[in-house]
Order: C-alpha cells, then structure tokens, then sequence
C-alpha cells in the first residue's frame, strides 16, 4: 500500500518560496533581484519552481538496457589515450586497472600487431585519431581487427574525426572531408557498432570558444555534411556520435549535454530521421582549456567536477585527459584513470539511469540552451551557412575574440581562477619553465589554456 508522506504538508507557490527568501534577506533586497546569467547569455532566476517547467519532466535513457544481469542502470566506457611512447605492456596494465576503451592517435604506418597484442577489441570500445589520411587509418586498424578475429558486428568505437578536420588543421575543402567521409562510410557500413565520424564541438570550446557556439558551429558543420553527401540521412545519422570537452561550470555544463544531445535528436526529425536517445553517442573530455599549469593539484579537482558533469550529462565514453597528457607521469595518468571509477564505486552514479532528472532549474537550463543554439543556427544558415562563415574567417574570428576576451579577463583580474591568478600554488607544484609560444595560423583553431596569458607572465619570470 502506498502512502502520501506529504500529505500533511501545505503546498508552497514559487512566490511563498520568494516571500521567504526576502524575509531571510532581512532588509538587504528582494529574492526576484537574485538572478544572473549563465555565459553572458542565458539568464538565470533566483529560483525555479513546478510552475516554471515548459515540458513535463521526463527521465532520460542514455544509452539501451544492458543485455547482460545484474548490470547498473546506468553505464559510462571508461577510456584512455594510447601515446606513442606506450609499450604494449602499459596498455594492458591500463585494461586491467580500469580501463574500458583506448583512444589511438594513428599515422597510418603503426605496429599494431605488437603494440595491442593481447588486446580484444571485441570486449573494449576503441577510438581512432586520424593524425594523417583518416581512410588510411582505419584500414589499418581493421588489418589489426581481422587478424585478432573478432567479430565485426562485436567491434565498438569510432573515428574520432570529422570532415572539418581537414579545413581546420590541413587547410583543405570542406569537399575532400566529405569524400574521405563517403570512404569512410562505406568501409564502415560491416562494422554497425563502429562510428564513421562525429561532431567535434571540443574544437571550437579548447580554442576558446563560448560554449554556445560550439554546439551551432558543431551543427553548422551537420548541415553542411548532410547537403554534400551522396548516402541518405538515415546513414549519416546511424554513423556518427557527438564529442564534446566540459569545461567549468557544473550545471551549465551539465545541461549542455543534455541539450547536445536533443538538439540532434530535433534536427534529425528535419531530415525525416527519428533518433532515439540512447541512440546517440556522447563522447566527452575533460576540457583542457580550463586546465592551468600553474598548479597541477587543482586540475586534479575541476577533472573530477568535469568528469561528474559529463556523467551527469550522459556521457557515453569519459575520457579524463592529465594536463601535458603526452609528458605525464604514470601517477598522473592513473589518477586520471581512476576518477571514472570513483564515480561509479563511491559516489554510485551507476546506481540511477539518469540522477539529474526532475531538477526544475536543470529542466528550464536545457529548454533555455536548446531555443539559444536554435536560433544561432537559425541566423548562420540565412547568413550563408557555416562553410561560408569559416571561408570568410567569421568562424575563426568569432572563437579568437571570445578567446582573448576570456584571457584578458584572467590577466587583469577581473575574473578569478583559483589556482592560477588567484590563491597560486607553490613554484615546485607549477611547470616551472618559460611557457611555450602560441602560435595559431589564421585558418586554425589550435586549442589553449584560459590561462595562457597568466602563465606566460607568471612563469616566465621566475
């Protein structure tokens, strides 16, 4: 028999929870004059209430129902960088403490035969860094792949590249992205747990990016690909997974994966394509943009918060990075391992299919995020689209400026970042040599530090 454990208790309004809250501020302002605004962009009241949703609260299913017992509801692929310095020893000690899945950064020309031996992808997702021809890196994973036997309907992972990869980083057409694409698509078309391509928002978000237009650049990118290519949008749908880098700030990071995520769900539903949920993959990164190596100690913290907000998010594959990934320590690569399992085995995230839901201020966040990027998208595609807006530079320029805008803001204080310009930790806990020049062709988007102008005053005098 169920009970009402409420039943003895009245029904407060959002304006008796505001009276309250005045009457709390004792002379010193009204509650309702209590909000702000997230990003410059999103305004945020005081409080939220039941009568503040649009939609129904629902519960969110972030990926489909284990097929094996007695697992969680909710499950997240733990995965680590493979670095070139790695012996294949490293790589299964990573598997066997913790490890779910590798993210491999490929010429092309690699052992594989050598460096995974041992490894069976059938058990782990993969994840591929094209560092040159994409097409000719995943033909040499699939080689690796036949010769380990496994099943190509077993293989889970993805290229973790886009066609925008080669305008970005090779100064190339859009056009030769979407015909290595097409290549890709078809080599992938036995594998249909393995992602042709996704849609790199970090991108945008570790060159500086405001967080916003990452996700309309990142759909901007969408348009482009889905008009160009020759396969229907049911494939390309079927195809890709969303990657994206949480940066800092908890709850709006939190609702930006969750507004990722429907954003391309509705967009889909434009192409005549229906796309459930947990159909979708979300790729997420610790950001390194928020990171500073001034103090490594408190990266350590905004890794786990970030860790936290992409789970909460519903983050597929967390993929927490150390700073300087490729000269860290094997107890900073472990650390960084080990936070997705303090997720799971202390603070029991795994426990509940989706712990965010029913939050009337995350609710109202996502539903204000979705209309945001809506409209941004509205306005870049009657302004010619996105591959007009990177030709003419707007893409680029429009990430610079909210760059220097946030670094400048840094240097002179008027926005404090523990750790860095604020609260700075000792010399021997810092990177203790002058700080690397920047140096970004106008075409590129190279990613950074928030923290980068700080560091080079701050370093280079010692």
């Amino acid at each position: 028999m169920e009970q009402d454990l409420f039943s003895e208790f009245l029904n407060a309004t959002k304006n008796d929870w505001l009276r309250q809250a005045t009457a709390d501020l004792k002379g010193k302002g009204e509650a309702q004059d209590l909000g702000s605004r997230l990003w410059d962009r999103i305004p945020l009241q005081p409080l939220y209430a039941l009568e503040d949703l649009i939609n129904p609260v629902k519960q969110r299913r972030f990926h489909a129902p284990s097929e094996f017992p007695g697992m969680p509801p909710r499950l997240w692929t733990n995965v680590v960088t493979v670095l070139p310095s790695d012996t294949n020893a490293e790589v299964l000690a990573a598997l066997e403490n913790g490890a779910e899945g590798l993210v491999l950064p490929l010429q092309g020309t690699e052992e594989l035969q050598e460096l995974l031996q041992g490894v069976l992808p059938q058990y782990i997702s993969v994840y591929l860094i094209p560092l040159g021809n994409p097409v000719a890196t995943f033909q040499l994973f699939q080689d690796w792949v036949d010769q380990t036997g496994a099943d190509a309907s077993a293989l889970q992972g993805g290229m973790l590249w886009s066609p925008a990869d080669q305008v970005f980083d090779h100064q190339q057409d859009l056009g030769l992205g979407v015909e290595l694409l097409e290549e890709l698509l078809e080599l992938t078309e036995g594998y249909p747990n393995f992602k042709a391509f996704c849609i790199k928002t970090s991108r945008y978000t570790e060159a500086g990016s405001h967080p916003l237009d990452a996700l309309t650049f990142g759909l901007g990118e969408l348009v482009e690909i889905l008009d160009r290519v020759s396969f229907a949008p049911r494939v390309v749908f079927e195809k890709l997974f969303l990657e994206t880098a949480v940066g800092e700030h908890h709850f709006g990071e939190v609702a930006r994966q969750l507004a990722f995520r429907q954003l391309v769900q509705n967009f889909a539903l434009l192409y005549q394509v229906a796309v459930e949920e947990q159909e979708l993959f979300l790729f997420c990164q610790s950001a390194h943009w928020s990171q500073s190596i001034v103090d490594a100690h408190t990266n350590t913290i905004r890794q786990t918060y970030q860790a936290l907000s992409a789970v909460l998010g519903g983050a597929n594959l967390l993929w927490v990075r150390p700073l300087e990934e490729e000269h860290a320590s094997t107890q900073e690569r472990r650390i960084a391992r080990n936070v997705s399992a303090i997720l799971k085995e202390e603070a029991y995230l795994d426990k509940v299919q989706d712990p965010a839901a029913g939050s009337y201020f995350l609710e109202n966040l996502v539903s204000d995020l979705v209309q945001e990027t809506q409209t941004a998208l509205t306005k870049l595609e009657q302004e010619g689209g996105w591959w007009k807006a990177c030709q003419s530079g707007k893409v680029q320029d429009r990430v610079k400026a909210h760059r220097a805008k946030v670094q400048g803001a840094l240097l002179d204080k008027s926005q404090v970042k523990v750790g860095a310009n604020a609260y700075a930790a000792p010399a021997s806990l810092s990177y203790n040599k002058p700080v690397p020049p920047f140096e970004e062709a106008a075409h590129e988007l190279k990613p950074t530090r928030a923290t980068y102008l700080v560091e080079s005053v701050t370093l280079d005098s010692l």
